[in-house]
C-alpha cells in the first residue's frame, strides 16, 4: 500500500471524507512546499558556487513538483464523489 492510501484508509477510519481528506493531503503538500521555498539561497557558503547554484536549482524543481501534487489532490476534491480516484 503506497503512503497516499495509507493516509486516506486512517483519515476514513476516523470518519473523515474522501473529499475533505482531498483537502488535507492537498494543505499539507503546500505546507511542504513553502518550507522548502524557504530553503532556496541557503546551500553552505563553503561549498562554492556552484554547489550554490545546484541546491537553488533543486530547490525550484521541488517547489514545482510539490506545486503540481498539492494541485492535483486539490483538483481531485473538486471532483464530484465516485469519480476519479
Amino acid at each position: 500500500m503506497n503512503a497516499r492510501l495509507k493516509v486516506f484508509a486512517l483519515l476514513e477510519a476516523q470518519g473523515v471524507p474522501a473529499s475533505e481528506a482531498d483537502n488535507l493531503v492537498a494543505g499539507a503538500v503546500a505546507g511542504a512546499q513553502c518550507q522548502v521555498v524557504e530553503l532556496g539561497g541557503m546551500a553552505p557558503a563553503s561549498r562554492g558556487s556552484l554547489f550554490a547554484d545546484g541546491w537553488d536549482d533543486g530547490v525550484a524543481a521541488m517547489s514545482e513538483a510539490l506545486v503540481g501534487i498539492a494541485e492535483r489532490e486539490w483538483s481531485a476534491a473538486r471532483r464530484p464523489v465516485g469519480r476519479g480516484r
